[in-house]
């Protein structure tokens, strides 16, 4: 695979679950061990912490997945995704939302976002979108893709 700005490892090792609920990381945990055995999800309960943590400091994180932030989401959202871009370079940012904002696909790419998933999707769908990051793709989940095709907005 030839190199490119977005690319990151097959199969991304370390990610962090950004989400105000600790279960969600370990439902990613689980999920992500099914496709690479070698994954180890970490947890914060936010952006900020995220950010400002020595903890992270020498992370390499692969992947970063935000959750529920109802504070910064998705207002802030372009400006934060920009930091953690910034602090944790090859990472690659996914948001696991429960809620559809279409301004959200219309500018994932200028945002840096890689990829939008329902919290409520099937566990293969969220399998798939591993995958799809693992091989340096972007990727929007069948609920949100549907639900934006529904409005008559096109990519």
């Amino acid at each position: 695979m030839p190199f490119l700005k977005n690319n990151i490892p097959v199969n991304p090792d370390k990610i962090l679950v950004i989400d105000e609920m600790p279960i969600v990381s370990l439902a990613m945990q689980e999920i992500f061990r099914t496709v690479n055995t070698a994954a180890v999800v970490e947890y914060t309960d936010n952006i900020f912490t995220a950010l400002a943590s020595k903890v992270y400091e020498n992370s390499g994180f692969d992947l970063i997945i935000i959750g529920s932030q109802e504070d910064v989401f998705p207002e802030n959202l372009p400006e934060l995704v920009e930091e953690l871009k910034g602090r944790f370079r090859k990472a690659r940012i996914m948001l696991f939302a429960a809620s559809y904002n279409p301004a959200i696909i219309a500018e994932m790419d200028r945002s840096g976002i890689d990829a939008y998933v329902h919290k409520y999707e099937p566990l293969a769908e969220i399998r798939k979108t591993y995958l799809r990051l693992s091989a340096g793709e972007s990727y929007i989940s069948e609920i949100f893709r549907t639900l934006y095709s529904e409005y008559g907005m096109k990519k």
